[in-house]
């Protein structure tokens, strides 16, 4: 049974001492925060982030020097760290182990791998530092080992991986390390989006292009097999908003909020109900009487936001990227992770096994895989998570405190062996305590406001701390 002894006699002293600690650590590092966050890109094994100020931060596997500071030392990153000093930085898209970002001129640079020539500078040597790869870019997009530019003047360009024909150039030349104009050489493009071994494009009057690796359907186009090396257009329709590729899967959104699918269904990764496997050679409607804000894929994973801001995930669970338990193989519809109604911006491309969003209040969140620490947590354990846990800077770690304009709970001490101290604003109705598994293992109710529990009948590890059903979770670390 576990024990809840009341705190009314106990001094404030400790809280009030926290709050102030939180402050100073604010005023000090203001830019380092827990909200200001503005958009989210994921590659393979780290994350990046833009925050509303204009600056570049970066967490998870060091490698080919994603953080940007000259060295080609792999390291790991465990909490957000700026990315350089500039502050005039306004977007991002990372590709399995490259970043991209554009200033406010339109000018784009990119650094780290640049193996198959994905940042189109004229070598394939990776770049420890930033620099500008292209000037006067309207939209750009990373894929795995390419990338994609929309240049104000309408034209699209490509450089990197082109085995398939990935940079619609109409050939299937291996790579290319210098920017290549798409074959038909158009001037209405507005958007382009890389994938893993396509491009798909958005014109300006809305209609939806691809090109690349179609061996599962995933040009959309109809054609059954090889590859396409010139952009053809998907369907007739001209309402096109987003689209999102994985490996073998595609999301595409239309400006009405209906989600649309194609390419590989196994395992639920195109989350269309009773599709089992098999291959969409064309766009399929996915939940049609559902609206939708926000599309996301990883390998073999799907994320989305719907148009009342919650969150869905459907596909392979690997490090529990789709929510559920980790017992959950997949998720072979959309499955809402947990109840929250405040999502806003999912991760421009997420990682390997890893999924981000941004929340209306602007606070960041990550789950799935931790392995090198790319889900920037702070808690200083490498340990995969089923729910979103917020994104903390270094600052935070000593208190435990996450806050959001919602709520604000404090665990202290964490680390601990025996005795937890919680605190709540709100009205604390349960506590859930769950281990690294998944597994429920407390059910606590009818707390004050201020308690305790009593966690010495826990094994040592790591646990996750919900309270009233809220998908925040809070980690704990037993000793």
């Amino acid at each position: 049974m576990l024990h809840i002894t009341s705190l009314k006699n106990r001094p404030t002293t400790i809280m009030l001492c926290i709050m102030a600690l939180l402050l100073s650590f604010n005023i000090m590092n203001a830019q380092c925060s827990l909200t200001g966050w503005k958009k989210f890109s994921q590659g393979e094994t780290f994350s990046v982030a833009l925050k509303e100020d204009g600056t570049l931060w970066m967490w998870g596997q060091n490698i080919n020097s994603i953080l940007g500071n000259g060295s080609g030392t792999v390291t790991i990153v465990q909490h957000p760290t700026q990315m350089g000093t500039d502050n005039d930085w306004t977007d991002i898209s990372v590709g399995r182990w490259f970043v991209l970002a554009k200033k406010t001129n339109n000018n784009l640079y990119g650094w780290g791998d640049n193996q198959f020539g994905n940042l189109g500078n004229g070598n394939n040597t990776a770049q420890y530092s930033p620099i500008m790869i292209a000037q006067n870019v309207k939209s750009f997009s990373a894929g795995y080992h390419h990338s994609m530019i929309v240049k104000t003047d309408g034209t699209m360009w490509g450089t990197g991986y082109n085995e398939w024909g990935n940079l619609g150039k109409g050939t299937l030349v291996g790579y290319y390390n210098t920017w290549q104009q798409e074959a038909s050489l158009s001037t209405d493009w507005d958007k382009a989006s890389a994938g893993y071994y396509n491009s798909f494009g958005i014109k300006t009057n809305g209609t939806l292009w691809s090109c690349g690796a179609n061996v599962q359907g995933q040009t959309g186009t109809g054609v059954t097999a090889g590859a396409a090396s010139n952009f053809a257009q998907i369907g007739t329709d001209t309402n096109w908003k987003d689209v999102s590729c994985g490996v073998y899967h595609v999301l595409g959104l239309k400006t009405t909020g209906k989600l649309w699918g194609w390419g590989y269904s196994a395992n639920g990764r195109l989350g269309i109900a009773g599709a089992g496997a098999q291959f969409f050679y064309t766009p399929q409607a996915v939940e049609p009487t559902s609206d939708y804000s926000q599309i996301a894929t990883s390998w073999d994973a799907s994320a989305i936001v719907k148009s009342d801001n919650t969150l869905y995930a459907f596909g392979v669970n690997h490090n529990g990227i789709t929510g559920g338990t980790t017992a959950d193989t997949y998720n072979l519809a959309p499955q809402q992770i947990g109840t929250d109604t405040n999502w806003k911006t999912l991760a421009l491309r997420v990682g390997g096994y890893h999924f981000g969003a941004v929340k209306n209040d602007t606070s960041l969140w990550a789950w799935g895989a931790d392995n090198l620490y790319q889900l920037g947590n702070g808690d200083g354990v490498s340990a995969d998570s089923k729910v979103p846990t917020q994104v903390v800077c270094s600052e935070f770690l000593n208190t435990n405190e996450i806050q959001t304009k919602e709520s604000k709970m404090s665990i202290y001490p964490n680390p601990a062996k025996d005795i937890v101290h919680i605190q709540y604003p709100k009205s604390l109705q349960q506590i859930k305590i769950y281990n690294s598994n998944g597994l429920l293992v407390k059910l606590i109710s009818n707390f004050d406001n201020k308690s305790t529990i009593n966690i010495s009948d826990l094994p040592t590890g790591i646990y996750f701390i919900h309270a009233n059903n809220e998908v925040q979770s809070f980690k704990l670390i037993k000793k």
